[in-house]
């Protein structure tokens, strides 16, 4: 993206901080990690959760939620052979662990690619602190588990997301026993440039740059990848994968970066490896390949036009309030920043499908103000997925002019003091539903309670 200018050095950010996190759990030994895994026909996705399981410091607070595609007549069964492989490792006739493992098994004839898997992923978060999302042919370094929120910890950002393309397994070698990295510099993966000549048109990451001796993650800009991601899970249940694209490969990732940049989220460059992706068995595997058949099936012209209509490029939604709807839709943009924000702080123009700097350097966090609800409110929306909440004074479509429930007799000294049981629950008195609580808490409760809680 823009002109390799060679190595920089890194400074600091000057301007405004984030949000810090709201505790110190990231401290804890008994944090709650949930991992999402996509697999598809993978034999490798066993060995990636024994791999998980026996490399945690804690294993028993680490939770794994797998779409697992398979024919079952043809494919390895992940839980099944992970089972073989951890009594084997154990010497004991139980299996550990799978009270915390998940399967939802599905037809790989009935696959539609990337985004479908993991929408469905989307679905199984539950009431974990912590989402961790890699692929299905990973290696961990020894007690990760305490490594990765420990990581996340050094953000000092509410809202960070560890993201990257994780090192290929060849380099784990240089990041166990406290050695020193890639190179003996800590050298990893920077993502940071994009093209706009991926399938259909579409922006899609490309390839990275690379960081090296950082002292903490690097604020990065909106580029995010698929193959790794760690946050809060309220990212999780505030940005959910999108299920309207079926047939998306290039897009899925330019749509997951802007949709949490918008939402206040900002995405980090591990500074560390302590993942590694087995590239050689998982790319020389033609079953890997093969969902993209499936979309022959699939109307992926109106994928592409969904994803342009968020983006704000050219060949999107023409009609302007069906445009808008899909923007502020669930699996829309978010209402913390602008995509005139993202442009900017990004250099990645997508009005105009082009590139107007080179945003991989040092950059500034972009401030916005959270939810009067705090990081933990999920936004609610209705069958047709519209929003249904008002929409508070840290929204960019916050008007105080027609604000009932956000006015400015609810707040003090800037201090929100409402009634958050009429702030939060709109249905109406005649609706069985409509006896809300007015703590937080409750509000928390019924919004981890609409997730889909497997555990």
């Amino acid at each position: 993206m823009g002109r390799d200018e060679g190595w920089i050095g890194y400074e600091e950010p000057k301007g405004p901080k984030p949000y810090p996190p709201k505790t110190d759990s990231w401290k804890r030994n008994d944090t709650t990690i949930l991992l999402t895994i996509a697999s598809f026909r993978d034999k490798l996705c066993p060995v990636t959760l024994f791999n998980l399981f026996s490399k945690a410091l804690n294993p028993s607070r680490v939770f794994v939620a797998v779409v697992q595609q398979n024919i079952a007549e043809e494919d390895v069964d992940c839980e099944e052979e992970y089972c073989r492989l951890i009594t084997k490792h154990t010497g004991s006739k139980r299996c550990l662990y799978t009270q915390n493992i998940h399967m939802n098994r599905v037809n790989a004839k009935d696959a539609q690619g990337p985004t479908w898997a993991r929408a469905l992923g989307s679905k199984m978060v539950g009431d974990q602190e912590f989402c961790m999302q890699t692929d299905s042919h990973m290696d961990f370094v020894p007690e990760w588990d305490r490594h990765m929120l420990e990581m996340w910890g050094l953000l000092q950002n509410e809202y960070g997301v560890l993201s990257t393309y994780v090192a290929g397994d060849e380099q784990y070698q240089h990041n166990v026993d406290g050695k020193p990295g890639l190179n003996g510099l800590h050298e990893v993966p920077h993502l940071c440039m994009v093209t706009f000549h991926g399938a259909y048109g579409m922006v899609r990451n490309w390839g990275t740059k690379c960081a090296r001796s950082l002292p903490h993650p690097k604020l990065t800009n909106i580029v995010w990848g698929a193959g790794l991601s760690f946050s809060k899970c309220h990212a999780e249940k505030k940005v959910p994968y999108d299920p309207h694209t079926p047939g998306i490969f290039d897009g899925e990732e330019f749509s997951r970066g802007l949709r949490l940049w918008t939402y206040g989220y900002d995405t980090y460059t591990p500074h560390r490896v302590f993942i590694v992706h087995n590239y050689h068995v998982s790319q020389s595997d033609p079953k890997h390949s093969q969902w993209a058949y499936n979309s022959r099936e699939t109307n992926v012209d109106a994928s592409v036009v969904r994803l342009r209509t968020i983006f704000g490029m050219p060949g999107g939604e023409q009609d302007a309030t069906k445009n808008l709807a899909v923007v502020r839709s669930k699996y829309g943009r978010g209402d913390r920043r602008t995509l005139e924000q993202a442009i900017a702080f990004s250099g990645i123009d997508t009005k105009n499908q082009k590139t107007l700097f080179n945003g991989c350097g040092n950059l500034e966090f972009v401030p916005f103000q959270e939810h009067v609800l705090g990081a933990e409110y999920i936004p609610r929306f209705d069958e047709t997925e519209a929003p249904l909440d008002e929409p508070d004074p840290g929204s960019i479509y916050f008007d105080p002019l027609t604000a009932k429930k956000y006015s400015a007799e609810h707040f003090v000294n800037g201090k929100y003091i409402g009634d958050i049981s009429h702030t939060v629950i709109s249905y109406s008195s005649s609706s069985k539903d409509a006896s809300a609580s007015s703590s937080r808490n409750s509000v928390q409760k019924a919004s981890i309670e609409k997730s889909v809680n497997h555990w």
